[in-house]
């Protein structure tokens, strides 16, 4: 008979023999592994643990911390990763960095030059209204998703057939469109505009998506009824186009196209630029036109007013439906979207004019802006996918919806678990599309779209609440209007309270607004301490922030992308001014 003791011994050898046959037989997961469906390559296979994970934190070897995936990728508390896998419900499955949003490759933006060259007679005035010509010319091409370059005639001289050029006795007109070209041929592939020309159509119009895609590298296109103010063309194309004009010279020549052979151009319909040209100005804007006869100064000020006018209207005229500022929980929310429905009160208005009732030379049957007739305002909660509306979104950040629903920022853990729901904001922004059954992460696939797809361009304009002023009646940050007004491409009126520089004592009054029983004004104190709390220098209580990103990670992952394409679009344009700091046109005169 076998002992007791042994019985037990035996008994333990053959349970740690058994286990060790089970964990020997188990395959380990590969985690380099391919994975072999669209979907599943977005799970994170966690990889087993080894010795060297489990050392001490103080034996472990310092480390420098890894560059940037991107250059030019951060801009304050915004980080992201441009990647064509930003259809994505989470970011951080990408990038392996919750603060890291995945937003869409920046578009190309194919450049569009202008030739400029100041008249030797021109005063300082008259420079600087020339100035301010340019700068309108470069802001309308830019919110259209060009970049714009001004050209002188030393890019003209650095052209190779400019030695070919330099002999001959040309009549000075003629001479300036061939400095012109050469420039144009200088510099390569892209749109030659006259700077008195201008995009007057909405961003998805045909002709201007056809000259965003760029053109046949076998001709150049030119467009009829507005002379010699656009062209489009490849740099092998448009300097053998040059060669062919000199060959073609004498006495008589008095413009490029005639000397250039036809079969080197494509003619298009001008249907969406319009050319403020001297015969324009005559027959359709005979006010302007005598100023500029009268005062050369005062006259080429008001063609940029008139301009700017044009280009507000025609940005009212391609939403009919109005302009739709984003309001959820309209009980909660008042202090929330006031300040962007203080912009759309300001887009809403008509620009000064020195032609009220005047329409862009292209479109001469349009509907003048109508102070009597303003653009219609509306607040819904949820967004609508249509063209015919214009749509300003602010996203809050979840912890400051919470703040606001509850009328204080003293939220608790058991608060938010047992209390609040998940994702509210943008269950209740997509319900109009999607109902109410669909969880947050393809709701939140559907909202980036309506915020970077290529079909949502031109259409709407998101911020984060946090970068909004944080006090009852205040305006606009003046910076932030400057940035709007090159995504609109016009400048923004800021005579009422829109812009914080004409703010006086007398606060405006909240229209449309719903508050909660406490008050707007509790509202806004909401807002502020909120904002304190979501600072990352401030430790304190800072996890009650995180738990609130926890139990709400569709919200925080739009209100993420969202603050960093704001964030991308203010950081490519200041690249592209630094870029072009140094010409004139690109700054304002102060």
């Amino acid at each position: 008979m076998i002992p007791h003791r042994s019985t037990a011994l035996l008994t333990i050898v053959v349970f740690v023999t058994l286990l060790l046959i089970i964990f020997s037989s188990s395959p380990i997961p590969d985690s380099s592994a391919e994975p072999t469906s669209g979907a599943s390559k977005y799970i994170p296979h966690p990889k087993l643990p080894s010795l060297s994970d489990l050392r001490l934190p103080s034996f472990r070897p310092t480390v420098h911390t890894p560059p940037e995936p991107q250059p030019n990728s951060t801009s304050g508390e915004s980080k992201w990763l441009s990647d064509w896998s930003w259809i994505n419900p989470f970011s951080s499955s990408i990038t392996l960095d919750e603060n890291r949003s995945v937003l869409p490759p920046l578009r190309d933006r194919p450049f569009i030059y202008t030739y400029y060259e100041p008249n030797k007679g021109n005063d300082q005035e008259e420079d600087n209204a020339d100035a301010q010509l340019l700068l309108a010319w470069r802001r309308a091409w830019f919110a259209q998703g060009f970049r714009p370059v001004i050209l002188g005639s030393g890019e003209a001289m650095k052209n190779q057939l400019y030695e070919l050029v330099q002999p001959m006795n040309l009549k000075p007109d003629l001479e300036n469109e061939l400095f012109r070209w050469l420039a144009w041929g200088h510099m390569g592939d892209g749109i030659l505009a006259d700077w008195h020309c201008f995009p007057m159509a909405k961003y998805d119009d045909a002709l201007l998506t056809y000259l965003r895609r760029g053109t046949d590298p076998a001709i150049i296109t030119r467009f009829d009824r507005i002379g010699n103010a656009v062209f489009a063309g490849e740099k092998s194309r448009i300097n053998e186009a040059i060669k062919q004009a000199m060959k073609n010279v004498d006495d008589s020549s008095v413009s490029m196209v005639s000397l250039i052979p036809a079969e080197f151009f494509k003619i298009e319909d001008p249907s969406a630029l319009a050319f403020y040209d001297s015969a324009a100005i005559t027959s359709h804007y005979p006010t302007v036109a005598e100023k500029i006869v009268s005062s050369p100064t005062a006259g080429r000020l008001a063609l940029v007013e008139l301009i700017n006018a044009h280009l507000h209207n025609t940005f009212q005229n391609a939403f009919p439906a109005g302009l739709a500022v984003l309001k959820p929980f309209p009980e909660h929310t008042t202090a929330l979207v006031e300040p962007a429905l203080r912009l759309a009160k300001a887009l809403a208005e008509c620009s000064t004019s020195p032609a009220p009732l005047s329409c862009p030379p292209n479109l001469l049957k349009c509907h003048p802006c109508d102070a009597d007739k303003p653009m219609q305002i509306s607040q819904p909660a949820t967004y609508r996918n249509t063209t015919q509306v214009f749509t300003i979104g602010t996203l809050p950040h979840p912890f400051t919806l919470i703040s606001l629903q509850q009328d204080s920022t003293d939220v608790t853990t058991r608060h938010i678990r047992r209390e609040t729901e998940r994702d509210v904001w943008l269950t209740e922004v997509t319900k109009g599309q999607l109902g109410l059954e669909i969880a947050g992460s393809p709701r939140a696939v559907v909202f980036k779209r309506a915020v970077g797809d290529e079909a949502a361009v031109g259409t709407s304009l998101w911020m984060t609440v946090e970068s909004l002023p944080p006090q009852a009646g205040q305006s606009l940050p003046t910076e932030l209007l400057d940035e709007f007004e090159w995504q609109f491409g016009f400048p923004i009126p800021r005579t009422g309270k829109v812009d914080a520089k004409n703010e006086d004592d007398k606060k405006e009054s909240v229209q449309q607004a719903n508050p909660s029983a406490q008050g707007v004004e509790k509202e806004y104190e909401v807002l502020k301490q909120a904002r304190e709390f979501l600072k990352p220098e401030k430790h304190t209580r800072i996890g009650i922030t995180d738990v609130a990103e926890a139990w709400n990670l569709a919200d925080t992952e739009v209100w993420r992308f969202v603050r960093a394409y704001r964030a991308r679009s203010a950081v490519e344009r200041k690249k592209w001014e630094e870029d072009e700091k140094d010409f004139i046109g690109a700054k304002p005169k102060a």
